[in-house]
Order: structure tokens, then C-alpha cells, then sequence
């Protein structure tokens, strides 16, 4: 064989292994980008799930709050047992209970008389037969409206029971809205049959699913499906799914596959190129090249010197290395592409502060600090006051204003070691590892003075917000900690500064301890600028 037929037969084999090389590196991006909108699917799906959960806790909260008040305990013992008029349960219950954020309330006594909530039948045929259950209890049923998430608790008077106190949440459009923003590419939605019910889109109203292949086709929308399970049992409710549309990804991978065919037909013709320059001058700048080569089969990116020489050799070698710096800015572009996926992922899109996602991810790493350092970690949960009345006022955008100024002010206003959140809606949280629990609350009251002496601008009209917060405490020795306690005591704190008469900060009494022991320590006089010890209370 001659020499020139060897070398067309090594530069055909380098075409071929060039063409193979992408082929293979498309196909491994194709695979790493389907398996990660799987996995993506799967955990979104898994928060969804967390999220129905975490509704029910709230509403076995609410009828425990309900149940547990003594005034409507007797208020009913009157009614029920004395056989006064019960005329004016409503109003109480609406002064007292008005602000839960419930969707209907029912009040059934144990002979099955409803006392409150007439105007819910369908709540009241379901709620009757279980009216006599001596426990707590949850449930779901289908209504016109959508699903329905029932909490019930027994009212006890002196230990004896007198009726049962409901409240319920409907998951309807204005619901699955709530859980899934108006999208291209995400969908929340109950089916029934497999016929879609009710949607986050209503353009996706009434059409048929594919529950084998689990898929959804609306023209050239084609959205991958999940079951999200909500704890109904009864195979007669509708099931919920979330879907990830698949247009996105394939633009993704068709404008890879088509770089891919372009850098192959360039590399191609560069090794062409480099062929018939080699016959002409074969001298140490092949060499060079060879070894490039290599480096590259090897998924290197060498950088080549330049020539200054005009030979055909010394061009082609400082075309391969033109070739190469593409190669290392496409790969920058997609770095800085990866870290902005990254960034969007972990960041709340309206105010710029972190989300919860986020905070599921750096919350183990803070409370293994506060363990090893034997520090505090401190949760401020805050929540704009009257928000609902600001959102009525002035519309969802005037209420976006505020959200956007008082995430600012949080900004502005915190320290360099502070974590900040936007937990959903106008809640936001505040974590930090701190060596005394009352820097934390001093920041609260900072803050909350701040907020109630700044406020918001919105075309023009001043919008004055006023914020209450809630603060809770865990210390590193702690064996038994976890980021839904830590939350749950800062929640029970601002629903007490609510109640308290809001624009205030209440210290739970997880912090008690902590306090008590940084004063021993440090043996000075610590001032509590307003915060009300609920110990006291």
C-alpha cells in the first residue's frame, strides 16, 4: 500500500471518528438531558405531594384552634344544651375564625343538627354520618367545585362532646392556579377517566390522556405526566397529575444535534484539509497535530501555539487551534448557561431571594454547623400584614410592588450571614447561625420598624405595610432537629403576633432556653426591644 493510500486511509478513519465522536457526545447529551426532565418530573412531583400534605396538617391546625376555644365550647354547651338560639354563632364565629384561610366552615352537633355552614349541603351529606367519630379526622370527596379536603375535629365541653367542628379547602381551578403558576411548560391538573377535570391552564380543559404512556398531546405541546398522589383512598376521586412539557427539550436537542452535524462536516473538512497539507509537508507540525488529536479523542482541549510562518502546515495548524478556541467558548457558554439554570432553579423569579427549593438544599448543611460549632440556628418567619386587603385594593401587580419592596428592604437590612427566603405568597423566612438568639430578634424588630416607617410605592400611591414575625430557635446539641420543627415554632410564634394584633415579633419558647443560657454566660443585662416573652403571657 502506498503511502498516499495510507494516509487517505488514516484520514478517512479520523472522519469516521470524528463523525462518531459527536454522534456519541449528542447521544449522551440527549440521555443526561431526558434522565434529568425524569428526575426533575419525579422530585416536582414529590414536592407536590409534600405541598397537599402540608395543606391538611394546616387544616387539622385550624380545627384544632377551633375546637379548642372556650368561648365557642360554651357558646355551643348554651345552644345545645340549655336550648338557646344559636343566631348569633355565626357572626362570632366569623369575628373569631374569619381569617383562617379556609374555603367553608361547618359545625354539626352530634344529634346531626348543623348549627353553622347551612349553606354547604354537599359538606353537610358527607359530614353528617361521620358527625359521631371521637378522634380527628380528614377526608376528601368530589364536588362541582372540584375536590375537597375536609379536616374535622370533636368540640368537648367538660369532656363531653357536643359537635364537631369542619373546615374544608376546595382544590378547584382557583386552587391548582395557586400550586401551579399559568405555564408552557408545567402543568397541574385532575383527571377523571382519563379526561382532564380540572387544570392549572384551561386550555388543557376536557382533553384525553394516555395514562399507559402517561403523556398528554395539545397540537405541538406533548407534556410528560406524573401521578401526584393527595391521600384520597376512594378510587372514585379524580387523580391529580403534573406534566413537564416536552417542546423545550426538544429545541434543546435539535439545536445541539444541529451544531453537532456542523462540527462534524467542519471537523471533517478540516481533516481533509490537513491531509493533503501533510502529503505536501509532512515535518514535526503533523506531529503536533497528531498528538492534538489524541488529546482530543481523550476530551481534552489542548491549546495550541500559533505559527508565524505562511507554510500550508503552520496554517493548518493555527486553523486547529481557531477550531479549539470555539470549542472552549461553546463549552463557556454552556458553563454559563448551567449556572444560570442553576441560579433560576434556586431563586424566587419576582423577588430575587431565595426559594424554598433552596432551602430544602441548605438547611442540612446550617443545622450540621449550628451541631458542630454548638451554636443557635434562628428561623424569623415574617408575613406582610393585610396583604389579602392590599391584593383587593390594588391588584395583584400593586401586590407584587410590595413584595418587590419589602424583599428589597430585607436586602438591604440584613447581614452578610443571613439567609433569606420567600416561603410563598407574602411569607418570608430569615435563617441564621448565631452565637445569641436576641441578635436575631434585634434584626426582626430592625426590620419590622423599618417596614412600618417605609412604605411601598405603586404608580404613583403610597401603600403603608406593616409586617409581624415570628421567631424560633434550636440549639447544636439538640439531638432531634429538623428544618419542619424549626418552622413550625416560628409559625406558631406569627400566628401569635397575628393574634396579638399584628406588627409585632413574638419569640417562641424554643428560644427561652437559649437566651437564659447566653445571659449566664455572658453575664450582662440583655435588652429585648419589644419582643414579648411568651413564657409571661
Amino acid at each position: 500500500m502506498t503511502y498516499r493510500s495510507r494516509l487517505l486511509l488514516y484520514v478517512g478513519m479520523l472522519i469516521v471518528l470524528l463523525v462518531g465522536m459527536m454522534t456519541l457526545s449528542f447521544k449522551a447529551a440527549r440521555d443526561v438531558i431526558v434522565t434529568g426532565t425524569e428526575e426533575h418530573l419525579r422530585h416536582v412531583a414529590l414536592r407536590k405531594e409534600a405541598g397537599v400534605k402540608s395543606q391538611i396538617q394546616e387544616l387539622d391546625h385550624y380545627t384544632d384552634v377551633i375546637a379548642g376555644d372556650l368561648r365557642l365550647q360554651e357558646y355551643l354547651y348554651i345552644i345545645l344544651e340549655l336550648g338557646t338560639s344559636g343566631e348569633g354563632l355565626k357572626a362570632y364565629y366569623d369575628r373569631q375564625f374569619g381569617s383562617l384561610p379556609t374555603d367553608r366552615s361547618l359545625i354539626v352537633s352530634t344529634r346531626g343538627e348543623v348549627l353553622l355552614g347551612k349553606e354547604y349541603p354537599r359538606l353537610i351529606a358527607e359530614m353528617v354520618p361521620r358527625a359521631d367519630a371521637r378522634e380527628a379526622q380528614h377526608f376528601f370527596f368530589d364536588s362541582p367545585q372540584g375536590v375537597v379536603m375536609v379536616a374535622a375535629r370533636p368540640v368537648l365541653y367538660q369532656g363531653e362532646r357536643l359537635a364537631t367542628a369542619v373546615v374544608a379547602r376546595v382544590m378547584g381551578r382557583d386552587w391548582l392556579t395557586k400550586q401551579e403558576d399559568l405555564s408552557r411548560d408545567y402543568l397541574l391538573f385532575f383527571e377523571r377517566r382519563g379526561r382532564v377535570l380540572r387544570s392549572s391552564n384551561d386550555r388543557y380543559q376536557g382533553l384525553l390522556i394516555d395514562s399507559q404512556t402517561r403523556r398528554l398531546d395539545y397540537g405541538e405541546h406533548h407534556f410528560r405526566l406524573r401521578q401526584v398522589s393527595y391521600g384520597a383512598a376512594d378510587h372514585r376521586l379524580p387523580r391529580m397529575w403534573f406534566g413537564v412539557a416536552e417542546s423545550t427539550l426538544t429545541e434543546l436537542l435539535a439545536g445541539y444535534q444541529r451544531w453537532v452535524y456542523s462540527f462534524a462536516a467542519l471537523g471533517s473538512l478540516v481533516v481533509l484539509f490537513v491531509g493533503w497539507l501533510v502529503l505536501r509537508n509532512f515535518s514535526k507540525p503533523m506531529e503536533a497535530l497528531m498528538s492534538t488529536t489524541e488529546k482530543m479523542i481523550n476530551g481534552e482541549l489542548p491549546v495550541m501555539t500559533r505559527s508565524d510562518a505562511s507554510t500550508e502546515m503552520d496554517q493548518l495548524v493555527n486553523r486547529f487551534a481557531d477550531v479549539l478556541d470555539a470549542l472552549r467558548r461553546e463549552q463557556s457558554k454552556l458553563e454559563r448557561a448551567n449556572r444560570k439554570l442553576q441560579e433560576t432553579a434556586i431563586t424566587d423569579s419576582l423577588t430575587g431571594l431565595h426559594n424554598r427549593r433552596y432551602l430544602q438544599e441548605v438547611a442540612p448543611g446550617l443545622f450540621a454547623r449550628v451541631v458542630r460549632d454548638k451554636r443557635y440556628l434562628t428561623a424569623v418567619l415574617l408575613d406582610l400584614d393585610y396583604f389579602k386587603a392590599i391584593n383587593d385594593s390594588w391588584g395583584h401587580l400593586g401586590g407584587d410592588a410590595v413584595l418587590v419592596h419589602f424583599a428589597r428592604l430585607l436586602k438591604h437590612n440584613s447581614r452578610a450571614n443571613d439567609f433569606l427566603f420567600r416561603i410563598g405568597g407574602e411569607e418570608f423566612m430569615i435563617l441564621n447561625v448565631t452565637e445569641d438568639p436576641q441578635d436575631s430578634v434585634a434584626m426582626a424588630n430592625k426590620i419590622r420598624a423599618l417596614v412600618n416607617s417605609s412604605p411601598a410605592n405603586y404608580r404613583g400611591n403610597v401603600l403603608p405595610i406593616t409586617v409581624s414575625a415570628g421567631v424560633s430557635c434550636c440549639y447544636g446539641k439538640s439531638g432531634d432537629i429538623s428544618l419542619s420543627t424549626l418552622m413550625r415554632a416560628a409559625d406558631k410564634a406569627l400566628y401569635e403576633a397575628k393574634s396579638a394584633g399584628r406588627n409585632r415579633v413574638i419569640l417562641h419558647s424554643s428560644c427561652l432556653e437559649a437566651t437564659s443560657a447566653v445571659r449566664r454566660r455572658a453575664q450582662v443585662t440583655v435588652i429585648e426591644g419589644g419582643v414579648r416573652d411568651q413564657s409571661r403571657e
